[in-house]
């Protein structure tokens, strides 16, 4: 039961976009987007999701090396077409998209 009235706001991990998408993102978001749909098409609660995409790891930065481009182009490409399959899936797509490289600077202040 939500703390807020009928507000929900819900956390998700988004994928490393290295590669394509494969069946294990579509169970994992499908299974996601009917929760989602329960709560607020079923239940009545105000959703707002937020999805954090992994845009720079070391399955990137290792796999812009082998192609030899920019690890944002392979990051912006994969999460398009990740976007595009949730789509094409029917999955409804989060109300907020965050990305790792935009709170870089509060990754490291957290760890150190």
């Amino acid at each position: 039961m939500p703390t807020n009235s009928d507000k929900v706001t819900w956390y998700m991990c988004g994928p490393t976009v290295y590669d394509h998408s494969h069946m294990g993102h579509a169970k994992t978001y499908v299974q996601q987007d009917i929760m989602r749909r329960l709560m607020s098409d079923y239940f009545g609660y105000n959703v707002k999701l937020c999805m954090n995409i992994t845009d720079i790891d070391d399955k990137i930065i290792i796999r812009s090396n082998e192609r030899k481009i920019a690890f944002e182009e392979i990051s912006r490409a994969m999460e398009t077409e990740f976007l595009n399959d949730c789509e094409a899936l029917n999955i409804r797509l989060p109300t907020v998209i965050t990305r790792v490289s935009e709170y870089v600077p509060e990754i490291v202040e957290f760890i150190e």
